[in-house]
């Protein structure tokens, strides 16, 4: 079990996904899980957050996605519908890239494939806009992805990707995780994995001469023994790794879904 303290638990916007304790607690105890024997891990996906822009359905009353209260700049996990105060809590478990190959956007086509080889990236050429577009017309996002434990959901697995200008960020956030040192007791240092420290995650504006929109801000925050306390720190990087190596064995996968790259016109 995650642990919260005051100076790092962060309330969602949004009404909790997870059930409290009811007079009925101990009929549903005892059928823990029934109905769900033939879920594995390759049935699920792993929920994407991202950044609301103006053009995000979340924020726009008519459109089915639409979330109640959610404004441009807010984070949002789209699989859940849900939105958190910032800053939201992250701890990160796996670092990869992809490079999204998407149809014009006036095609209504979305997704196209994925590309885990950056070659792809030699197949076509730089547009105006300094997307790369491949002979078929297609064009391809670079994305850098974190994968995660959202402690400001009490540990949801979760993926945050980045992409076009939030690709600076990508490379900042990584820089901050490389360079951290550990110190041994007899004098030397290492760095320690990934999953070593949380991070504070809150979004500013931003704008450069095709538009504005909403980026990302990337802080350290607490190591998860400051975060989860001396007894239950292993619980929770136990839980890190177990999500790191079920992505790396192709068990889970991230909602990719609409990337903001693709949703927000290339203004970013």
């Amino acid at each position: 079990m995650v642990k919260k303290t005051e100076s790092t638990a962060v309330a969602s916007k949004s009404a909790s996904h997870v059930s409290t304790e009811s007079d009925n607690v101990g009929f549903f105890d005892k059928l823990s899980g029934d109905g769900l024997e033939n879920v594995t891990a390759k049935d699920l996906i792993v929920p994407r957050l991202t950044i609301l822009q103006g053009l995000s359905p979340q924020v726009q009353p008519k459109k089915p996605e639409y979330i109640k209260g959610a404004q441009v700049g807010d984070i949002c996990d789209v699989g859940m519908n849900e939105v958190f105060e910032q800053p939201l809590l992250f701890l990160p478990v796996l670092f990869m890239k992809q490079y999204l190959e998407w149809a014009p956007r006036a095609s209504g086509k979305g997704l196209v494939a994925i590309h885990n080889d950056a070659s792809i990236l030699d197949q076509g050429t730089r547009n105006e806009s300094n997307q790369i577009i491949l002979p078929n017309g297609n064009y391809i996002a670079e994305t850098a992805q974190f994968f995660g434990l959202n402690l400001s959901a009490g540990g949801r697995r979760s993926f945050l990707p980045m992409t076009s200008t939030q690709l600076k960020k990508a490379r900042s956030w990584l820089s901050l995780s490389t360079s951290e040192k550990v110190k041994r007791k007899d004098g030397t240092s290492f760095t320690p994995p990934l999953y070593y420290r949380t991070y504070h995650i809150s979004t500013v504006e931003e704008s450069n001469s095709k538009g504005d929109w909403i980026g990302f801000r990337i802080e350290r925050g607490p190591t998860i023994e400051e975060y989860a306390g001396p007894d239950e720190f292993a619980d929770l990087a136990k839980e890190a790794i177990e999500f790191k190596n079920s992505i790396q064995r192709g068990e889970l996968r991230g909602d990719v879904g609409e990337s903001d790259d693709h949703s927000s016109e290339g203004a970013m």
